[in-house]
């Protein structure tokens, strides 16, 4: 009788994983303490999953000095890029649930709603980590299913599950795309790891079609994730249809998740490419800020606006990338750093309007509230001026990073341009501003006021205020992330 061996032995430096193995055991506890939770008494599980959150904070700090190691037979891998990046993930989750224990106060199943955010944030941490097309494909779609869920969560809302259903559609047909790019390039390359693909790829003439096809359907399929025009059609309706703290979630962590695990694919895997794709991302950036921004000047949803804003910022992010170095990947570390604390603030004090038969969604519903509240006012118009790149906030100097990056790489017209769509940009937050401050009220600010948003608003603000006057430290913090990834 033959020998049996095992075909998988346990894998080595399994410790790396504690922070995911951490994040997926407290989303299964609280998915059962929901079978046994009344309604109304969500609050146990909000702390409970905020509390999680935190905790994976310093389990992810402690693992700050690894540099290449890899776990699960070279399918994972924990380097400072992929801390950095974990710490921003977990960072706005946290203030996602922090943001959703007074709205989810009035919803049922509440449990279900926080473990359905930890698992969108335990697939986004494997996507980040991922070295290897499987690895990528299942953090994607663990990610992407959890979040079509949380879009469709007031069901009784036809905008929700109307917007959830259009997400889910296009979700799936960029999967598809995503999975035929990948078996392009794994039927040219032979191999499923991001670097031998980039090294088996290298001098390959014949078949440079078939890679070429390859790279862009993987691109065309990220795109759809990252909100890039024009894959971007799902991205008003999803964010209006969804909860606002889902809105929140929606507009950072998967774009944080998503540029990681786009920069690790170019980097290790498209090499002998490079060529190729900057010239696609060069048009898909201009496509992307061009109907992010000019879409968002007609919209009078403050959701719908902050939606477009969003697709107007990725274009930005974009030119990072396409600058290919140090420069330009610490500056979308940078950008996605402040574009955290910049939105998280704005989404709260969103999230506090709504009260009793009044969502507080439309621009208009923001006039005068600087004589009455003159401090939400204060916030809210920093978080404005800071998204419109307004000197010195946080975002001017997240934006006069990438776009320095882009000069510095050659990219002089794709900077002007990227100027151009920054000022037109400014005119959609101004307006904001000027509801705020000159326009006379039209009803009662009667705000639904607790100490978890409050303290959000306050310390998203008070980041924004912070990194613009003193932006060095963040910037040096993230060349740093990039040991060992470039």
């Amino acid at each position: 009788m033959s020998r049996i061996t095992f075909p998988f032995p346990a894998p080595e430096h399994l410790s790396i994983m504690v922070p995911e193995i951490f994040i997926a055991i407290l989303a299964m506890a609280i998915l059962l303490w929901g079978l046994f939770l009344p309604r109304g008494r969500s609050d146990g599980a909000a702390w409970a999953a905020a509390a999680g959150c935190a905790a994976a904070i310093p389990m992810v700090l402690s693992q700050a000095g690894a540099i290449g190691l890899t776990t699960f037979y070279g399918f994972f891998i924990l380097d400072p890029f992929a801390v950095y990046a974990k710490l921003i993930l977990i960072l706005s989750t946290l203030f996602a649930i922090v943001i959703s224990i007074d709205y989810m106060r009035r919803e049922e199943h509440a449990c279900e709603y926080y473990a359905l955010m930890l698992f969108a944030l335990l697939g986004m941490m494997f996507m980040i980590s991922a070295t290897n097309f499987v690895m990528m494909y299942l953090g994607v779609e663990l990610m992407a299913l959890a979040v079509y869920v949380l879009v469709a969560y007031q069901r009784e809302l036809l905008r929700s599950p109307e917007a959830a259903l259009k997400y889910f559609i296009l979700g799936s047909l960029s999967s598809g795309m995503m999975l035929y790019g990948m078996s392009f390039l794994y039927g040219i390359s032979g191999h499923l790891d991001f670097q031998a693909v980039g090294i088996a790829l290298q001098g390959v003439e014949q078949g440079r079609f078939a890679m070429q096809l390859g790279m862009l359907f993987v691109l065309i399929g990220l795109g759809f994730k990252l909100s890039i025009a024009p894959f971007h059609m799902w991205t008003p309706d999803a964010y209006e249809g969804a909860p606002t703290p889902v809105t929140a979630f929606m507009s950072i962590a998967p774009k944080v998740a998503g540029f990681a695990l786009f920069i690790r694919f170019l980097i290790e895997a498209m090499p002998p490419l490079s060529t190729d794709y900057i010239a696609v991302l060069e048009w898909l950036a201009v496509l992307t800020m061009a109907v992010g921004n000019i879409a968002a000047i007609a919209q009078r949803n403050i959701k719908r606006m902050l939606a477009y804003s969003t697709i107007g910022h990725v274009g930005f992010v974009l030119l990072g990338v396409i600058a290919a170095n140090a420069d330009g990947y610490a500056g979308v570390l940078t950008y996605m750093t402040i574009y955290l604390f910049m939105n998280m603030g704005a989404f709260a004090i969103i999230t506090m309007m709504r009260r009793d038969g009044f969502e507080g969604e439309l621009i208009e519903d923001y006039a005068g509230m600087a004589r009455v509240r003159p401090v939400y006012a204060l916030a809210m118009g920093l978080l404005m001026f800071s998204l419109a790149g307004i000197p010195f906030l946080g975002g001017f100097w997240a934006k006069y990073a990438v776009f320095l990056a882009a000069v510095e790489a050659g990219h002089l017209r794709l900077a002007l341009i990227a100027l151009l769509f920054s000022v037109v940009g400014a005119f959609y937050y101004l307006r904001v501003v000027k509801r705020i401050y000159f326009d006379q009220p039209k009803g009662d600010f009667v705000l639904q006021e607790c100490n978890s948003m409050q303290v959000v608003v306050a310390v998203s603000t008070l980041m924004v205020v912070l990194l613009g006057l003193f932006p060095g430290p963040l910037m040096a913090l993230c060349h740093q992330a990039l040991t060992g990834l470039i």
